[in-house]
């Protein structure tokens, strides 16, 4: 029994021309013929989509990506899993941010498709990048368009560079991981780095050490930052330190910071210098015999009154009995 798959991941009839002045949208097309591979079409719409929920989140006016399913004649195409996905015809696919071709698990002569091999060629499209999935490589090279195209940009870094994919039950896993490797190389194009961590938040293991390795660095990078800067703070618990000063030897801002330093050490960065201050004045109490105001400007107060307020605070005594009990 077959089941049609329809454009999921799009409202219903949104055109650019709907959208708002200020937003600008990225087509994807994805570019299917009959028995594709469903798995690599599917995740790569799974992958814009995250995109799409990171970017809403915090960047209002940043351009959204809108997948499409292509194919020669439009209406349903029939995946290997038997489920039919729902296309608009190539004429209609005029431009676009990037395509995916998705053949069938088995190459098919390219000749035997003349849309699809002029509007490779480029006579009808425009389109930056053209990323080839699955078997997908051998039917465009059958075809004799991966030679021919116009567009200086199509194919950069697609299907023709990657390994053949192997045979048996891996094949679709090769190719799903070979099509996320390309859309998550889009992201990171279009939005940086800082995008991309997140999106890769999102998504389970990709399978991809290079984009894996990305996600980890940049989950590290925020506690390593806010412990570093921990430390920093109680380094120079003995000088006036503001907030804006501890957030930039983190390299964000003051919002940001409060919410990840708050997060990671559980308390806030001013808790945090005040207990060091602490820690410095009880380290000399004990050690010293300096008086309890020297110790206090040595610890970045302005008195020995201050020292006494902040001891109450945290310990619950005075310095000078702090000092008594150590004897």
């Amino acid at each position: 029994m077959k089941t049609t798959y329809h454009d999921v991941s799009r409202s219903p009839n949104r055109t650019l021309s709907n959208q708002p002045a200020s937003l600008v949208t990225h087509v994807i097309g994805i570019f299917v013929f009959d028995g594709f591979s469903m798995l690599p079409a599917v995740e790569v719409v799974d992958v814009f989509d995250k995109a799409n929920h990171v970017l809403a989140a915090g960047h209002d006016d940043a351009p959204r990506y809108r997948t499409v399913f292509v194919s020669s004649h439009g209406g349903c195409v029939s995946s290997s899993a038997r489920i039919d996905v729902l296309t608009q015809p190539v004429e209609r696919f005029r431009s676009g941010r990037a395509v995916f071709v998705a053949r069938g698990e088995t190459a098919v002569d390219g000749s035997s498709d003349v849309k699809f091999s002029e509007w490779l060629r480029g006579k009808t499209s425009h389109v930056d990048e053209v990323f080839v999935i699955g078997n997908s490589e051998a039917s465009l090279d059958a075809g004799g368009a991966s030679g021919q195209i116009q567009n200086p940009r199509v194919l950069a870094g697609a299907g023709r560079l990657q390994p053949a994919a192997p045979t048996g039950r891996n094949t679709s896993d090769h190719a799903s991981r070979s099509a996320v490797r390309h859309a998550l190389a889009l992201i990171r194009q279009d939005f940086g780095f800082s995008v991309l961590r997140r999106v890769l938040e999102h998504l389970p293991d990709t399978g991809l050490p290079e984009f894996n390795a990305i996600a980890a660095n940049g989950a590290k990078s925020i506690k390593e930052k806010i412990h570093e800067s921990a430390q920093w703070i109680t380094r120079n618990c003995n000088k006036p330190i503001s907030i804006t000063v501890a957030a930039q030897t983190a390299g964000m801002s003051d919002r940001s910071y409060l919410r990840h330093f708050r997060a990671e050490m559980g308390v806030k960065p001013s808790e945090h210098l005040r207990r060091s201050r602490v820690e410095l004045a009880a380290a000399m109490l004990t050690s010293s015999d300096l008086p309890v105001d020297k110790i206090a400007r040595r610890c970045g107060l302005t008195s020995g009154e201050c020292l006494a307020r902040l001891f109450r605070q945290v310990l619950d005594i005075s310095p000078t009995e702090y000092r008594n009990r150590q004897v």
